[in-house]
This record gives structure tokens, C-alpha cells and sequence, in this order.
């Protein structure tokens, strides 16, 4: 096998996903990368979404595959699905802690029920993954009582509480300042660093995106196809595909007025 394929944690190939029989997202295929921030760009309704979900599991496509090294989500049941599920691990949009929780107990959550770990070293593992977000000290914090940024380091942090492979996170950095943003985008660079970990990211913050991705595709709302694939920095100068150069560029058509 060749090293490219060797690398290769992530495979969709001619995947069709919709909603009632209509399709959004038609006949794409690409790969993730083991250890990469992989980030997945397009307009509003394009399929950023819908292939979000499809990737994590939530959904089953129309027709596609959707390769976890070499095993297929879409066809794995019972055992082996489970056993998939719990390599990735997911923050959702608006980080999605349970509120009547602490956040040492927010983290704990998937380790009670997924891991047959004693409740101290469940403590402890929970504790580990706050600190490795810069949350040490606020383990009895609601997450009422934290910033929005904080949420979503607590989110990402439980993300992890399994040791998965790859992380997906779903607009990590929507709705939050731009200082906050940036040291969110450091916080992600880190942990791909530190621990080899594969990053997939929905996102519309080009900012972020330019920081934070190694690749991206773009999918397009009205051919429901990939229509650019790269850096950041050579889609923005060198796209072939002028609306991904307008995109990158900030842009605006002017039959778009």
C-alpha cells in the first residue's frame, strides 16, 4: 500500500445525503488525513451540516461510504459500530453541556457510560482533560458560570474523555469574540500537536480557517458538489473556480447584488 494510502484515516467516497428523498450534498468523495485539521467550508446551505452529520454517524446517506480506516460507518451495526463511535469524538455547535451539571461531572459523563473505570479514577481522567483545555480549577463550576469560550473548551474536553482519534467539532468558533476566537484556534493547533490528533471542523470564520487548517473543501449550494479543495492559502490566490477565490478574498459577485 502506498504511504498516501497509509495516511488516510478518513475516506467518503460518491456520497449522496438529503432529506426526503432530495439530496443536498451529491456524489462526493474525499479523505482526512491521520493527524491534520481538516476543515469543511461553504455558504449557508450548502451541506456543512448535513455532511456532519453523516460523518459522526447520526445519519445514513442515500448511497456513499464513509471509511473509518478501512471500516465503513455506513454498514457497521451492534459491536463494531459502537466500537467506531467511540474513536471520535464530537463538539457540537453550541458546545451542548448538560447545564444541571458540573463541569467535572459533564466530563465524566461518557466515562460512566462507556468505560467501567472506578469513580476516582473516573475524577481523575475527568480532571486531566479539563486541564489539557486550561480548565483546571473550575471543575465544580456550572456551565452557567463560565464564558462562552470556556463552554466550548469544557466541550472539547469531554470531547476527548474517550481518547478518540479524531475530534469533529461543529463551529467552534461561532458567536464568540475575536480574541476569544483566537485563542480557541491556539487551544485546537495545540492539542493536534501535542497529542496527534485528527481534527475535522465545520466552519464559516475564515479567520479561524486560515489559522487552524492544514486542508479544506469546499462544498457549493447549488452544484451540491466539492468545488475546491486545498490550503486556504492557495484556494485564495489560485482557485480555479472564481467564487471559491471570491470567498477566500471576501468577495462579493456582482450579479450578487
Amino acid at each position: 500500500m502506498a504511504e498516501t494510502e497509509k495516511e488516510k484515516i478518513i475516506e467518503v467516497k460518491n456520497l449522496t445525503a438529503g432529506y426526503d428523498g432530495e439530496s443536498v450534498i451529491d456524489d462526493i468523495s474525499f479523505d482526512v488525513k491521520k493527524g491534520e485539521v481538516f476543515v469543511i467550508l461553504g455558504e449557508s446551505g450548502c451541506g456543512k451540516s448535513t455532511l456532519f452529520k453523516h460523518m459522526i454517524g447520526l445519519l445514513k446517506p442515500m448511497t456513499g461510504e464513509i471509511l473509518y480506516e478501512g471500516t465503513d460507518m455506513v454498514k457497521a451495526d451492534g459491536k463494531d459500530r459502537l466500537e467506531l463511535l467511540n474513536r471520535i469524538g464530537v463538539m457540537y455547535q453550541s458546545g451542548a453541556l448538560f447545564g444541571s451539571m458540573t463541569l467535572l461531572e459533564n466530563m465524566m459523563l461518557p466515562l460512566e457510560e462507556f468505560t467501567e473505570l472506578e469513580e476516582p479514577a473516573r475524577k481523575s481522567v475527568a480532571a486531566l482533560k479539563l486541564m489539557l483545555v486550561g480548565l483546571q480549577g473550575f471543575e465544580s463550576h456550572m456551565p452557567a458560570e463560565i464564558s462562552g469560550g470556556m463552554q466550548r473548551r469544557a466541550a472539547i474536553a469531554r470531547a476527548m474523555a474517550l481518547d478518540p482519534n479524531i475530534l469533529f467539532l461543529d463551529e467552534p468558533s461561532s458567536g464568540l469574540d475575536p480574541i476569544t476566537s483566537v485563542k480557541l484556534d491556539k487551544l485546537i493547533l495545540k492539542l493536534s500537536q501535542a497529542l496527534g490528533v485528527t481534527f475535522v471542523v465545520v466552519s464559516h470564520e475564515l479567520d479561524s480557517t486560515y489559522t487552524i487548517a492544514g486542508r479544506v473543501i469546499m462544498l457549493d449550494k447549488k452544484t451540491k458538489k466539492i468545488i475546491a479543495e486545498g490550503t486556504p492559502a492557495y484556494l485564495k490566490e489560485h482557485a480555479e473556480n472564481e467564487n471559491v477565490r471570491n470567498f477566500f478574498n471576501r468577495k462579493i459577485s456582482h450579479d450578487e447584488f
